[in-house]
């Protein structure tokens, strides 16, 4: 990040970069979760992993300056962890019977642990 910073200048923006996609994360994530309950988890997560493989090119190539940067990471956040995490999680839930709900998202905790780099 500093490398970019230096590339793109406006270091009093920096901390944007990493808030505005954890702010449009943290606001999105009821919005997907009432959302989920209203149409269905399959097509909200469509919805979040739809314009998933364009976000990254766009925080990468398409930044002229550190606003547009801030604001791809900002559409990322809304979309990336905001959308998929939380329906994922409930369709986790929904797997399991109530007595083996604490099971389920054990199963997938070890895996990001486990993936190659």
């Amino acid at each position: 990040m500093p490398t970019i910073v230096a590339r793109l200048g406006g270091f009093e923006l920096f901390s944007w970069v990493f808030t505005a996609y954890l702010l449009t994360q943290a606001v999105t994530v009821p919005i997907y979760g009432r959302l989920a309950d209203l149409y269905g988890r399959k097509r909200v997560l469509f919805v979040g992993i739809g314009p998933f493989p364009s976000r990254a090119p766009c925080c990468a190539a398409l930044r002229g300056d550190m606003l547009s940067l801030i604001l791809f990471r900002a559409v990322a956040g809304a979309g990336g962890r905001g959308g998929i995490l939380p329906v994922a999680m409930t369709m986790v839930g929904d797997l399991y019977t109530p007595a083996e709900t604490r099971q389920g998202p054990g199963f997938g905790s070890p895996v990001p642990g486990v993936s190659p780099p």
